[in-house]
């Protein structure tokens, strides 16, 4: 079950960043005047999926699979609020750091979306959902 739990939880956060990704691509073409039909957008929501999902699930696996045993050490060891919000936060810190790394290492930000604060923020926030839904289906 903890192995279900876990790939759920890298699934719903790869699928969260890849459409924060394209959606915030999507909003830089609108703001330059660019059309994009409602189809156009889900077409490349798709496409950006399929191209970002297998490195990205990856990368998101290898910080959940770091931020939820220190989040369980903790949360043993944490008042009770503390212990409600372990895995969102981890599952946050994980993409944050993750994107921070990446921004170390290639000196800038390979994921086009997270180039804006904006961007940024929706990334860590798909990361404290997947945390979420690891958290949820606790035994």
């Amino acid at each position: 079950m903890l192995v279900v739990r876990f790939l759920v939880s890298v699934v719903v956060a790869t699928v969260l960043v890849s459409f924060s990704h394209s959606l915030m691509v999507q909003q830089g073409l609108l703001d330059l005047g660019v059309a994009l039909p409602g189809r156009v957008r889900l077409e490349t929501m798709a496409f950006d999926l399929r191209g970002l999902a297998p490195a990205l699930a990856a990368v998101i696996a290898l910080g959940f699979g770091v931020a939820f045993p220190v989040a369980a050490w903790l949360g043993r060891r944490a008042p009770a609020v503390v212990r409600a919000v372990a895995y969102p936060l981890a599952g946050a810190v994980a993409v944050a750091a993750a994107l921070g790394l990446m921004h170390f290492f290639f000196g800038m930000t390979p994921i086009a979306g997270a180039r804006s604060g904006e961007g940024q923020a929706l990334m860590i926030l798909s990361g404290a959902v997947g945390g979420l839904v690891f958290g949820l289906f606790k035994k």
